[in-house]
């Protein structure tokens, strides 16, 4: 038994000499811990909504007041934090516009005979175009509104003794979208990072260790054709992993994305984008890192940072403040936003630029730091 405490030995020694890796044996579970504490399952707050004001009357301005929840304690409300983010359209087109861009989750519309159906006798309606694409989100704008329609009806028979209840209707604008489907852009993503780790950053090493990297050299091959042709095998490799994912979740989990010949275009290119640059974050990581070890440990708690702030499990609306600022950053949150417009609204390219060029700077960054990372490595 002797022999078997000496090897012991050496590779606890040998452990404890690479603090980094010690250090990511705990990181790594502590990360997932408080990122999951504090976002899955958090209260969705700031959830942006558009409001059409048809009615321009006292009642439609207090009800556009309970939304911005500066009266919602007053009237039995029991979150007084900022449920919504609100602003103004002028018109439902403008509005439902905002909806399928993304941009908001929510229209609500009041009507011009808002005011005067009071007067009338007759209950008025209030009608919410919802972004179910995103069901958390949808549950809890129904319910909170829902609830602004109590408050405001209760305010109107407190002041005008008026007995008829503001009804708030409520309409989808897309086919009913799971829980699933929400989550299967992101798992999209997640391939990418895992063919990023294993496929990109791990391979480089071993072939780095191997000599096949210094091989290259004796070669009539140029250095940037070597850094080309990294990148572009990753990319392939990572592409692959995300389409294999998405056939897969068509075919047994019941995922439907939009039967649209362009939104598969702009399915395809946010996963190049998204493939490229992180491929090559993870390619100028890897050629950097002092052993395969170090690099294997530490790349799991990078995949768990991007992956839980990027909305892929849980709104960034229900984030706390620093969760959010770190997914303002994240490139994995710009690529999984641009998928579910692609993959369940059927958007156009127009919907989805403002991801694309974060998207592109992102990669454009990373290709320039990989290529003089692997130039120093060479």
């Amino acid at each position: 038994m002797k022999g078997a405490f000496w090897v012991c030995e050496r590779d606890v020694r040998k452990f404890i000499r690479q603090p980094s890796i010690m250090l990511a044996a705990v990181v790594g579970p502590f990360i997932t811990l408080v990122l999951l504490g504090f976002a899955f399952g958090g209260t969705i707050t700031h959830m942006p909504i558009v409001v059409v004001n048809n009615s321009q009357s006292p009642s439609s301005y207090s009800f556009t007041d309970l939304l911005r929840n500066e009266q919602n304690c007053s009237y039995g409300g029991v979150n007084c934090a900022n449920a919504f983010s609100v602003t103004n359209a002028p018109d439902l087109d403008s509005a439902q516009a905002l909806v399928r861009s993304g941009i908001v989750k929510a229209a609500v519309y009041i009507p011009s005979n808002f005011g005067t159906a009071l007067n009338n006798s007759v209950s008025p309606v209030v009608t919410v175009y919802i972004d179910n694409t995103d069901p958390l989100s949808a549950a809890a704008i129904s319910a909170l509104l829902a609830q602004a329609g109590n408050q405001i009806s209760a305010q109107i028979q407190v002041n005008s003794q008026s007995n008829f209840p503001v009804t708030v209707d409520m309409t989808n604008m897309y086919r009913d979208v799971f829980y699933i489907e929400f989550m299967a852009p992101g798992s999209l993503i997640q391939s990418i990072m895992f063919a990023s780790i294993i496929g990109g950053g791990i391979s480089i090493l071993f072939d780095k260790q191997r000599g096949i990297i210094e091989g290259y050299l004796v070669t009539p091959l140029k250095q940037y054709e070597i850094v080309v042709g990294v990148l572009l095998a990753g990319v392939i490799k990572a592409t692959f992993s995300a389409f294999t994912i998405l056939a897969l979740a068509i075919i047994f989990v019941g995922v439907r994305p939009v039967a649209n010949i362009t939104d598969y275009v702009l399915i395809f290119i946010t996963i190049f984008l998204t493939a490229l640059g992180i491929i090559s974050m993870m390619t100028a990581y890897a050629v950097r890192a002092p052993a395969p070890e170090v690099y294997q440990f530490t790349a799991f708690p990078i995949n768990l940072i991007l992956y839980f702030t990027s909305g892929a499990v849980y709104p960034i609306d229900g984030f706390p403040a620093w969760m959010r600022a770190i997914a303002n950053v994240n490139p994995q949150a710009y690529a999984i936003h641009a998928l579910r417009l692609a993959m369940y609204k059927g958007a156009t390219l127009s919907a989805v630029i403002g991801d694309f060029a974060y998207l592109s700077i992102f990669t454009g960054l990373m290709v320039i730091l990989a290529t003089l990372a692997f130039r120093r490595a060479l």
